[in-house]
């Protein structure tokens, strides 16, 4: 069963909308809410959903419930982020859980043994984690991403970004400046080079700054110069 959170004086709940299933996962926290966003980005993940279940732990010899934060599944052909298809988080400000170890220890230990015994991962994320980089990415790319596809667009870029001998890169100013030269708005050309970059067709670093000088790569290219040759 899934637990119902009400709100209260103590938490910060809300919906956020998602590109995920669920069109919109709650949160209970601005840290959970911005673990979420940084989830969004993984392309690699098909489905999440928050407080997922409540579970009857044996907890030092004591039954406790738990309910964990949330469920991530990736898809089968995708590269596994934490090892295994399916990876429960627990999310949790690092002076909280610092301060509390010898309380909560105890019963993340035995929601971990829990997963493990099924298969599933479990992870323990806190601020000191998710904020980075590749967060604040995400927060600027992750509405785009929600958006419907510049598909007109998304031709210009193929088409500036592709070639059949050899492996294109650019800058991401480059490509914008090109879409603009079809008389595309400059805010609409960055609105569909940050829904490109965000759901992995244009590829780069995501974990250093984004800027106009970033330099990236047409997916469909990567893949092939990423590709093992055959052994003779």
């Amino acid at each position: 069963m899934r637990r119902i959170v009400p709100p209260n004086n103590e938490s910060i709940a809300g919906f956020l909308p998602t590109r995920f299933p669920a069109r919109q996962l709650h949160y209970e926290s601005n840290l959970e809410r911005d673990f979420l966003i940084l989830l969004e980005i993984d392309i690699g993940i098909g489905a999440v959903v928050t407080q997922p279940l409540t579970l009857k732990l044996d907890v030092d010899g004591r039954e406790r419930s738990y309910t964990p934060d949330i469920l991530a599944v990736w898809w089968d052909e995708s590269h596994f982020t934490y090892g295994t298809k399916k990876v429960v988080f627990e999310v949790k400000p690092y002076d909280i859980l610092k301060r509390d170890f010898s309380k909560l220890a105890p019963e993340l230990r035995a929601a971990k043994r829990h997963f493990a015994s099924r298969g599933i991962g479990f992870r323990v994320v806190t601020d000191r984690s998710i904020y980075c980089a590749r967060q604040a990415n995400a927060a600027l790319l992750a509405p785009h991403v929600r958006s419907p596809m510049f598909m007109d667009i998304m031709e210009t870029i193929v088409d500036f970004m592709t070639s059949p001998d050899v492996l294109i890169q650019r800058k991401l100013g480059e490509v914008r400046q090109r879409i603009m030269a079809d008389g595309v708005l400059r805010e609409t050309a960055q609105d569909a080079l940050y829904q490109m970059v965000g759901m992995g067709f244009l590829k780069t670093d995501l974990d250093v700054p984004l800027s106009d000088d970033t330099v990236v790569k047409w997916f469909s290219t990567v893949a092939v110069e990423e590709m093992p040759l055959e052994s003779d």
